[in-house]
């Protein structure tokens, strides 16, 4: 009987090894974590200011000129951002000979309604070699201009050659830029 009751007692413990091993098995299963995920993305829309000018290029050609001789050209300035900007400008000017012709030459800014149109404001009145009209330091300025999104306006450029000035400019030339200046008028005081 003793042998009997081994083999039992073998077969009883190889069982419950079985079900250890089975209950290990399956605990390791039912351990697992099953997973799932559903991310939604939310575009987010930031708003831009975009500040354009039509012509890009040049503006006013002074060829050609002599004393009182004036030469007007358009600029459109717009704003094809979503969003309200202010802007302003700044000129520099660099004479290759000694003659200083951009400071000689007058410019006159002017919002018109065209350049032979009503003069609605006037922006700047003084020589090329130092326009501007408001400041492109962050911040609202005096003279700053204003655009709310998708408007335009329009700023008549009126260059003038002074009489007297018959031999002092005589063959002189210059080299002129503008630089406009944008930035945003939301949360900037």
């Amino acid at each position: 009987m003793t042998a009997l009751l081994r083999r039992r007692r073998r077969t009883t413990s190889l069982l419950w090894l079985s079900i250890a091993a089975a209950i290990t098995v399956g605990g390791a299963i039912t351990l697992a974590l099953l997973t799932s995920q559903n991310a939604k993305i939310e575009p987010v829309a930031v708003g831009t200011i975009t500040l354009g000018v039509s012509p890009t290029s040049t503006l006013v050609s002074l060829a050609g000129m002599v004393p009182a001789d004036s030469v007007s050209s358009t600029l459109t300035v717009q704003n094809t951002g979503t969003g309200t900007f202010r802007y302003a400008m700044t000129g520099s000017a660099t004479d290759p000979d000694s003659k200083h012709l951009a400071q000689g030459l007058t410019l006159v800014v002017e919002r018109r309604t065209g350049c032979s149109g009503a003069v609605l404001e006037t922006l700047y009145n003084g020589s090329v070699a130092s326009a501007a009209f408001g400041n492109p330091n962050p911040g609202a300025d005096s003279g700053d201009r204003q655009l709310g999104a998708g408007t335009s306006e329009v700023l008549c450029f009126r260059v003038t050659l002074p009489t007297g000035s018959d031999t002092a400019y005589s063959s002189a030339s210059t080299a002129w830029t503008l630089t406009m200046w944008a930035e945003q008028t939301a949360n900037n005081p």
